[in-house]
Order: C-alpha cells, then sequence, then structure tokens
C-alpha cells in the first residue's frame, strides 16, 4: 500500500484546491474549514504537513492542513 493511499480518502482532493491556499492577504480559511472539520483522514494530513513542511528546511508553511491554518502549524 502507498505512503500516499490515505490522499485518495481526502475531501479536500474532491474540491477546489484554491479553498486551501488563499492567494491574497484577508482571504479566509472559512469554506476550507468546513471540509477539513468533515474529514476521516485529518491525523495523516497533519503528519503529512508536518513532514513535508520541515523538510523545506526553511520554516516556510503553506495553506490549510488538517483544518490549521500555517500560523498554527508553526506554533
Amino acid at each position: 500500500m502507498s505512503a500516499y493511499a490515505w490522499m485518495d480518502q481526502a475531501l479536500c482532493a474532491q474540491t477546489d484546491p484554491d479553498l486551501f491556499h488563499p492567494e491574497k492577504a484577508g482571504d479566509h480559511y472559512r469554506n476550507a474549514r468546513r471540509i477539513c472539520g468533515n474529514c476521516p483522514v485529518q491525523q495523516q494530513c497533519r503528519d503529512f504537513a508536518d513532514r513535508v513542511e520541515d523538510d523545506a528546511g526553511e520554516g516556510r508553511r503553506w495553506g490549510l492542513w488538517a483544518s490549521q491554518t500555517p500560523r498554527q502549524r508553526a506554533a
């Protein structure tokens, strides 16, 4: 089984990806949070975001993952 098989169950994969990566300051994650709040793979998503963002080594964080904003994940 692939390490990414959980992504097939992710609700974000079934909707507009722009909801999870707002481009402009002031854009909100409100609709993305509603989707994440019902997602069955939040823990896998959170773990994946931690690994991917840590691999960058630059402390940068992007988008909403597991219903958490970049600022929340950084804390």
